[in-house]
């Protein structure tokens, strides 16, 4: 197997987890290998004794394609970067400080293009802490710039997918079991259409939709309320809680 079937497996085990079924996207991973790996050669410098190679990269691409996936920016970020330092190593390559990949979007990126850019950097006080932040705050300014509402994530504390969270990141975001929904929650006692969460102005406002064993807000029934941070939601009996989005890092 070589290095960027490698690349695309680790893509689809990622992929294939709960949050990669939320939202789907349009990205082939392999076009981003060998964007990057390109990246990569065709910026060779020869030193005494080494050949140095980028260790700095940013892959960009339009908005509306960024904000399929933020929920998991992160994760596919370091997917890249632990791919680009086995590819430096097996071919020999130095590297002046760690591999860090940025995600961002442009407007003037087309849809569906992957640009990337890259750089020689020895950045030792950019550690990975600082590197996050960085990244948060182009998920938050993404979802911003095309929802046009704060992000906030729910977090699951039962089923298939517990512990895991899921950014809400458009205006109005379906939550039940069948697969056409913004958020899929594998359980029995959810429905297949059970919930809709839904801006009204700068308000967040939960709706059941009907379910067979109901939504409760705080433990109390609701068919249509407002919901902040903090608050307690279950689907049927599967227990979630609504997050601020900067509550802990954009896994």
């Amino acid at each position: 197997m070589n290095i960027l079937d490698r690349f695309e497996q680790g893509f689809e085990r990622l992929m294939e987890g709960s949050i990669g079924r939320v939202f789907r996207s349009p990205i082939q991973p392999a076009e981003i290998g060998r964007k990057l790996e390109r990246a990569m050669t065709g910026q060779q410098v020869v030193s005494v004794g080494a050949t140095l190679v980028p260790n700095e990269y940013r892959v960009v691409m339009h908005p509306q394609d960024m904000v399929l996936f933020v929920g998991y920016v992160g994760a596919i970020s370091r997917q890249m970067e632990q791919w680009l330092t086995e590819v430096a190593a097996e071919r020999g390559f130095t590297l002046v400080d760690r591999v860090r990949v940025q995600i961002a979007a442009e407007e003037r990126v087309p849809r569906r293009a992957i640009r990337v850019a890259a750089a020689i950097q020895d950045r030792p006080e950019l550690g990975r802490a600082a590197q996050d932040e960085v990244q948060r705050t182009e998920v938050y300014r993404v979802i911003r710039a095309t929802g046009g509402m704060p992000p906030l994530r729910l977090r699951v504390g039962d089923g298939a997918v517990y512990g895991q969270d899921v950014l809400l990141r458009k205006s109005v975001t379906n939550v039940g079991r069948a697969l056409d929904n913004d958020v899929v929650l594998e359980s029995a006692d959810v429905s297949r259409h059970h919930a809709r969460f839904e801006y009204d102005g700068d308000v967040l406002r939960l709706l059941d939709l009907g379910s067979t064993n109901g939504t409760r807000l705080n433990g109390r029934p609701v068919t249509s309320d407002r919901v902040r941070p903090g608050d307690e939601i279950v689907f049927g009996t599967l227990p979630a809680r609504l997050l601020p989005f900067g509550a802990e890092s954009v896994s």
